[in-house]
């Protein structure tokens, strides 16, 4: 029914602009050795202590799940140490007010006091902003559908509803809230 581009938040003074798969997962992977900012060449104001500070989803989140099968692969695992918090507004809630933070919550969760770097798939590749826009075309490498699943062929108020979240008005509350429509619209 839609998209939800999984966003890395930092703090709004930590001057990163763009980020690649791999290092995320140098900075959230089990045996990942990015653990300072200065690791990534910057230094972050108000970061003393230049320690990247991880701020994650619980792992019973469905986010947890799609960041780590995207960015850490099967084979790898969490780094632990991890702050793990009960939902994505919490993420960037906590990074938003710590300068060594990272995290990564839905895009629909962004505020104008969090930084959201671009991802490249590679060094040195395009970097894709994460957007609305990116979540739909599928340039942005971590964006994940989102799925609605009924026991069978609906009928009745299954059905009514079903059809309503696919047709425009459906898809524009969706957009409305944050999440990418299954395809680009023009929402009023």
């Amino acid at each position: 029914v839609g998209y939800d581009a999984l966003a890395v938040y930092l703090h709004e003074d930590n001057p990163i602009e763009g980020i690649s798969l791999a290092q995320l997962q140098g900075i959230y992977g089990e045996g990942g050795t990015i653990t300072r900012w200065s690791d990534l060449g910057v230094t972050v104001p108000g970061c003393d202590s230049d320690e990247i500070v991880l701020v994650s989803r619980q792992n019973n989140s469905g986010t947890y799940v799609y960041f780590k099968e995207t960015v850490l692969g099967d084979d790898t695992e969490y780094k632990l140490g991890s702050r793990d918090m009960h939902g994505s507004k919490d993420v960037v809630d906590l990074v938003e007010n710590t300068p060594c933070a990272i995290g990564y919550s839905g895009l629909a969760y962004a505020t104008e006091h969090v930084g959201m770097p671009c991802v490249t798939v590679e060094e040195g590749g395009d970097c894709v902003e994460p957007t609305i826009a990116t979540a739909v075309d599928g340039s942005y490498p971590v964006a994940r559908p989102l799925m609605m699943y009924t026991a069978g062929q609906p009928q009745g108020a299954v059905k009514d509803y079903m059809d309503w979240i696919l047709s425009s008005e459906g898809q524009c509350v969706i957009l409305e809230r944050g999440y990418a429509p299954y395809t680009e619209m023009e929402c009023a």
